[in-house]
């Protein structure tokens, strides 16, 4: 109760001094009211003790608020140490990315002319041993642009720089197109490939058929690699449960901006193969990039392990969510759901209609 700065100020003004903020203050006063306690500890004091002062109290308080201190010193320079780390494996994911971007980039532009080449020399004469050499240099540099492909969208998704467009497309065009991609190659193996559209599917949505093709070819083309007999069948409809249920997996936060506002529609597809399923244990590393389900899969059948990263990113980058079931030796069922808008001429007519 000194004149010109009680104790109260002199505990605020010790926290004001460099450093003075880590400073225990334990604060020894003949004041026991509830104001004057709330009082020293708003003013910045560690600890409060009443007198007439106990030594044997005094001493233990002293040393528990030395240790706590050395505690939270250790505490903050971990602290300090973890933010440092954290910011280095940032900067270190970063300049992976630009790293694998660029690398994709400088890789590309070459087998553009390899493939450009290739396709030039395939339209001339060529005895039969020439032509194979030609369609293995063809084929092999596609499987190649496929790879560069993924790394560039794989990098392009993980800086951000990959934005979605908004457009009117024909689901049953849309999804026809796709199938007749993969029509030559689930031949070639002996699979029956077939798709389906629900009755009560909208026929024209709008959205990004670029990215929505672009998951869907990714899984059928597992779907096919990873099948030796059977049927590979894609399923369209509506996914008409509440919300909560959709989510095979976490969806992104923002993905509630969707909703289920009365423009918006849930779109189901579905892969179904009768190929080498999955092993319970190794639905945790489906989605991962740069990992495979089962390292032999690599061996046998190649890949870099991007496919079902990317698909997962796009799906959740559309709003949507992705999953899988899986029975090892039966088959497999890869599903994805969109939120997709209606076209507004549609909507137009059922306020008309309403």
């Amino acid at each position: 109760m000194m004149p010109e700065m009680d104790g109260f100020a002199t505990c605020a003004a010790l926290r004001r001094l460099p450093g003075g903020e880590h400073t225990p203050i334990l604060i020894m006063t003949g004041l026991d009211d509830f104001e004057s306690i709330t009082k020293a500890y708003d003013a910045g004091a560690t600890d409060f003790i009443v007198k007439p002062l106990n030594a044997m109290l005094l001493t233990h308080r002293i040393r528990y608020m030395v240790r706590a201190n050395q505690v939270l010193q250790e505490l903050r320079a971990s602290q300090a140490s973890l933010t440092q780390a954290r910011d280095a494996a940032i900067e270190g994911a970063r300049l992976k990315s630009e790293f694998l971007a660029t690398m994709s980039h400088e890789i590309r532009t070459p087998m553009n002319g390899v493939l450009g080449m290739t396709d030039w020399l395939l339209e001339t004469d060529l005895t039969p041993e020439q032509l194979d050499c030609a369609q293995t240099i063809r084929t092999s540099g596609d499987a190649l642009m496929v790879i560069i492909n993924d790394i560039l969208d794989f990098s392009k998704i993980e800086s951000g720089k990959l934005s979605l467009e908004l457009l009117a497309f024909e689901l049953s065009t849309f999804l026809g197109r796709i199938m007749a991609l993969f029509a030559e190659r689930a031949q070639r193996k002996g699979l029956l490939l077939n798709s389906y559209i629900a009755d009560d599917v909208p026929p024209v949505l709008c959205g990004d058929p670029t990215r929505l093709q672009q998951v869907l070819s990714n899984l059928l083309a597992n779907a096919i690699k990873f099948s030796e007999r059977g049927t590979v069948t894609v399923h369209v409809d509506l996914d008409q449960r509440p919300p909560e249920q959709r989510l095979e997996f976490p969806a992104p936060k923002d993905n509630e901006s969707t909703g289920d506002q009365p423009h918006v529609t849930h779109l189901r597809f579905s892969v179904v193969d009768n190929g080498i399923g999955i092993e319970p244990g190794a639905f945790s590393k489906l989605f991962q990039p740069f990992v495979q389900a089962d390292g032999s899969t690599t061996r046998k059948y190649g890949g870099t392990g991007l496919g079902l990263a990317i698909c997962k990113q796009l799906v959740e980058l559309m709003g949507g969510h992705i999953g899988a079931e899986s029975e090892p030796g039966v088959g497999s069922v890869f599903r994805f759901t969109v939120p997709l808008q209606l076209p507004q001429a549609e909507m137009e007519g059922k306020k008309q209609a309403a």
